[in-house]
Order: C-alpha cells, then sequence, then structure tokens
C-alpha cells in the first residue's frame, strides 16, 4: 500500500497520527541491557512505531502498529476478568485454554487466566455482540481479540488487514462494549489526607489513568497552563512522596495512585518546558 494502515484509518476515525515506541510481548520479545535494565533490546519482532488515537461514537479508540501487526481497543470498564480468543495473550495476565466459542460454522478456542470461565465471562461470550465482533474479526492464525477490565481489542496480521476490516471491528467493538460496559466508581478524593484536598480539582483534571490521555493534555496545553501546574504541585511533592511511601506495606488507594499520576504529570510538564526552553 502507498499509504500506511494508520494513514487510511485517520480518515475514517477522524484521530490523531503520532509516533511511539510501545514493547508488546504478544508481538515482541525483548531482553534488558545487563547494565541498563531499563532499557529494552528486541530479540525478535519489533515495537509498535506508530500509533492513531481517536474518540469515535464516544469511545477513546487506539490503533498501533509496526511492520507486522495492527493491534486496535476500546476503552470501558468492564466487570469480566481477562480472556483472548483465537490466541494466547502474552502480555498482562496468564493465558490458558479454557473452552471453544462457536460463531457461524467457525470454532475458535478461548483462553482465561485460571483455563475456567467465570460467570461474568459466560455472560459476555454470550452476547450477540460479542459473536458478531467474532464474526467480523474473521480471525486468522495467530490473530486475537481480548477482553480485560479496560479494553476490549484485538491482535491482526498487518499484511491481511485493511482499515476497513479495522474500521468494521472497531464498530462491532465499541456495540459489544455499550452493552457490558459496568458504571465507573469516581474515587472520593476527600478521603485524602486534608493536607492534599487543595490539589482536588487538579487531581481530577490531570491525574487520569490513561498515559495516552494524561500525554495528549500536556501536548495540548499552553505553556502558561503547564507552568501554573508546576506552580500549584511542586510544593506537595515530599508531601506526596511521603504520603505514597506509607503503601509499602499494603496496596495503595484509587485515591493515592491518582494523587501520585499528578505528581509525574507535573514532573512532566516541568521536563517538557525544561527541554523546550533548553532547545531555544
Amino acid at each position: 500500500m502507498s499509504r500506511s494502515l494508520l494513514q487510511e484509518l485517520s480518515k475514517r476515525l477522524n484521530g490523531k497520527l503520532s509516533k511511539c515506541e510501545i514493547y508488546d510481548a504478544n508481538v515482541c520479545v525483548t531482553r534488558s541491557m545487563p547494565d541498563r535494565p531499563w532499557e529494552l533490546i528486541p530479540v525478535s519482532g519489533e515495537p509498535f512505531s506508530q500509533q492513531l488515537q481517536s474518540t469515535y461514537r464516544g469511545r477513546k479508540v487506539r490503533v498501533l502498529e509496526n511492520s507486522d501487526y495492527a493491534n486496535g481497543n476500546v476503552k470501558g470498564v468492564f466487570a469480566s476478568r481477562p480472556f483472548s480468543i483465537n490466541a494466547k495473550q502474552k502480555a498482562g495476565f496468564q493465558s490458558e485454554y479454557a473452552t471453544n466459542l462457536t460463531v457461524g460454522s467457525k470454532q475458535y478456542p478461548i483462553f482465561t487466566e485460571s483455563g475456567k470461565l467465570s460467570s461474568d465471562q459466560e455472560c459476555v461470550l454470550g452476547r450477540p455482540e460479542l459473536a458478531s465482533a467474532v464474526e467480523e474479526s474473521d480471525l486468522r492464525e495467530g490473530e486475537s481479540l481480548y477482553f480485560t477490565k479496560g479494553e476490549i481489542g484485538f491482535y491482526f496480521h498487518l499484511k491481511q488487514t485493511t482499515s476497513d476490516r479495522v474500521r468494521r471491528v472497531v464498530d462491532r467493538i465499541v456495540d459489544l462494549a455499550g452493552v457490558v460496559e459496568i458504571p465507573e466508581d469516581k474515587p472520593n478524593f476527600k478521603l485524602l489526607p486534608a493536607q492534599f484536598h487543595p490539589l482536588i480539582p487538579l487531581i481530577e483534571r490531570w491525574g487520569l489513568g490513561d498515559d495516552s490521555d494524561r500525554s495528549d493534555l500536556l501536548d495540548t496545553a499552553a505553556e502558561s497552563i503547564l507552568r501554573a501546574l508546576i506552580a500549584e504541585v511542586e510544593p506537595y511533592f515530599e508531601a506526596i512522596d511521603s504520603y505514597l511511601d506509607s503503601f509499602k506495606e499494603r496496596p495503595p488507594t484509587d485515591q493515592a495512585v491518582a494523587l501520585g499520576r499528578l505528581a509525574e504529570c507535573a514532573l512532566e510538564a516541568r521536563y517538557r518546558l525544561n527541554e523546550k526552553n533548553g532547545a531555544r
């Protein structure tokens, strides 16, 4: 194709194209450098290098591609534990064969964390919208649909994928998300220690759970907004670190996690401004 899959899709989904470097164990085997364990080196496959982000039919959609695979997902809040259809997942959760799903004349293996189906998973797998998504996907060997608490997505071989196929599948996944999504319980930030209450409006705006959403906010914010964010959060850095350290013996609360994300966002804003001013 003269144009990439994502370039074609950007018109259909009215999305934003950008470069990325995302190491996904489903398409790329990596190893760490001995002296720099945070640095990953591909052993086979390659990271996703291009991404398309869009809000389509009221849903946040992201599609990634490298030279071999396309990975897309639709965001939401779902009750079911993770599972995948047609291929095991190699990242994020254990993946064991549980049963087969029959759609039309075809059968597809189902993989779950335990090798068994929960009642929530059976409910999702019994939905006609799920059957429509599977039928539209026409999954080949090595391709899959997957389901987690935060997204429904797919992995397709790039050479066997067109922008029309992806758009049709995204439509069916959006249909499915609409009938299986559960109401999101928003954290009560007033349960944070009183010293952090002045930060609640900032937590609600900047402490988003999705990394790409926070990045988009930073990308589109005016320099004056970033400076204001830093000025308001910076005096709390030490107190936030101390508060988060108190969770070493127990899982952090949702409120604490969001507070930590706000601090990360302010640090990223400061880094970006320093980079920008240093380049002048």
